[in-house]
């Protein structure tokens, strides 16, 4: 059966799960399956269906790019300063 590989480099696997001769989906390497990926397919071509469509929307999602903020370091620095005198 197909394997698939999503952006971040995990597997995901067609199987037939052997308690009801159903097609499920698994990550290869284990873990929780998103929930549109979840339940048993009829056939093989449902489940293929169901990882691309996945997987482009996963390609379609905006990336967040993380930008390094400029720290700037202030120092306070104690003068002394003759009190003005207001008459």
């Amino acid at each position: 059966m197909k394997t698939y590989t999503t952006p971040n480099g995990k597997e995901i696997q067609i199987v037939r799960d052997p308690k009801t001769a159903h097609i499920k989906i698994q990550f290869g390497s284990g873990g929780e399956l998103p929930q549109e990926l979840t339940g048993y397919y009829t056939s093989e071509a449902f489940a293929s269906r169901a990882i691309v469509g996945y997987l482009e929307g996963l390609a379609k999602q905006p990336v967040e790019v993380k930008q390094e903020e400029e720290v700037v370091e202030v120092k306070q620095t104690k003068s002394k300063v003759a009190p003005s005198k207001e008459d």
